[in-house]
């Protein structure tokens, strides 16, 4: 091999690679490890069940009460392994979102453990489910983080198979703690029949929808906000066409979007 061709292949590799590992077109990282470094490890346990996650501060040196956003990971990242949840894209663009702003925020990501569901209704458990789980989670998390602004607790989910996973454990969340959050995100998943309009309505919505969706529909989506809107809540609807699930997630979480969300309060 003669030395041009040699340095012309030396070149096309770190070609490649360079693009594997950049950026997207709104700058968002592309591969996994480019954010596992900024996160910690941690874990919550009560008398009944461990749940762990993963959390970010962003611009800690910063003075004053840091905002807190919640993201609940879509079922492929189930698990006890306390990193697939991170490795979603979804998750990328909200990690991306607030690295971006450069301005104090926390972020936590816990993972759904194998064999239990974000959304599960209390009502068919004689265990905790995994709302009630987290909810315990928050408020220690809250309690012993003095940093924390109380008034600014978001929460984010999405669904990226055939179950509602992260998004209806959103809409749980919501439904069972009206006076929680400052505003949440759901990214498809319809509501189920023991969602309270009346509760989710004390909580500023953005619902995200995929135009050919099966497994969220329009028209379910569109009567819940309907219901939501007449107990005088507020809730904002997107549609986007776009094919796959994972598209729909990897789409829905922009800056216009999350500007959305975070400019609430409680």
């Amino acid at each position: 091999m003669n030395t041009k061709f040699r340095l012309w292949t030396i070149a096309l590799v770190v070609a490649i690679f360079s693009v594997q590992c950049t950026q997207d077109k709104d700058n968002t990282p592309s591969t996994p490890s480019m954010i596992d470094q900024f996160f910690e490890a941690g874990t919550y346990a009560n008398e009944e069940k461990t749940i762990k996650y993963q959390e970010c501060e962003f611009r800690s040196d910063l003075s004053g009460k840091s905002p807190l956003v919640v993201v609940l990971h879509g079922q492929y990242a189930n698990g006890s392994d306390n990193k697939a949840q991170l490795h979603q894209d979804a998750m990328i663009k909200v990690w991306h979102y607030l690295y971006s702003s450069n301005t104090k925020a926390t972020m936590l990501a816990p993972q759904c453990p194998t064999g239990y569901d974000w959304d599960e209704n209390p009502k068919t458990f004689s265990r905790l489910t995994m709302a009630e789980l987290l909810k315990a989670m928050l408020d220690d998390y809250i309690k012993k983080h003095s940093n924390i602004d109380p008034s600014q607790v978001y929460i984010c989910g999405y669904s990226d198979a055939n179950k509602p996973a992260g998004a209806g454990g959103v809409w749980r969340m919501l439904s069972e703690n009206p006076d929680m959050f400052a505003a949440a995100m759901v990214v498809a998943a319809d509501p189920d029949d023991s969602i309270s309009a009346e509760k989710v309505a004390k909580t500023p919505v953005l619902s995200v929808k995929g135009k050919s969706d099966i497994y969220a529909t329009s028209d379910m989506l569109d009567t819940f906000a309907d219901w939501v809107r007449d107990a005088g809540g507020k809730i904002r609807e997107d549609v986007i066409h776009v094919g796959s699930r994972e598209d729909l997630c990897r789409e829905a979480f922009n800056t216009e979007r999350l500007d959305w969300v975070m400019q609430f309060t409680k």
